[in-house]
């Protein structure tokens, strides 16, 4: 009985070459992706927490405080909902070599510690506090996620099928 066996250049032309990690640098990269992962999940409660705020102080002043809080909330709901679908996303591809959220998560990152430290500039003129510990979070994760970046995969050598 007579059959057909594909060949390995019976392959169609879309399949490129598999990339892969040893496995050391699997484990950091598994790891720092977590860390980022997990960083943006604690940042979305921060951010909830601070929206919430924000919300219950809606109504206690009237004309631009009010608005001003209801801009707050907002730009604060918008960051939280960008941090857990960060944090979620990094952490289901944890185990992948995608660099798109860990890209993601760094641009987030960057862009929330440049507004931390606007706040932290004018926080003498407001009545609220500096948020060191999500000025410190946002850091690491930018850190983080730069360290994984570096981390290079490699061809992987795909042994000839024998048939």
């Amino acid at each position: 009985m007579s059959g057909y066996y594909p060949q390995n250049n019976d392959l169609p032309q879309s399949y490129g070459p598999i990339v892969s990690l040893p496995s050391p640098e699997m484990k950091r990269s598994r790891s720092l992706r977590t860390t980022v992962g997990v960083s943006s999940l604690i940042l979305t409660a921060g951010a909830v927490f601070y929206a919430g705020l924000d919300v219950s102080l809606l109504g206690r002043f009237s004309g631009a405080t009010d608005m001003l809080f209801a801009a707050s909330a907002a730009v604060y709901a918008v960051g939280a909902a960008a941090y857990l679908g960060i944090g979620i996303w990094l952490l289901v591809t944890r185990k992948r070599t995608s660099k798109a959220p860990l890209i993601t998560a760094a641009a987030v990152a960057g862009v929330a510690v440049v507004l931390l430290l606007l706040g932290l500039v004018t926080s003498p003129a407001g009545n609220h506090a500096p948020q060191y510990g999500s000025l410190g979070l946002n850091l690491l994760m930018i850190i983080r996620a730069i360290m994984a970046l570096c981390i290079r995969p490699v061809p992987a050598v795909v042994p000839a099928a024998r048939f």
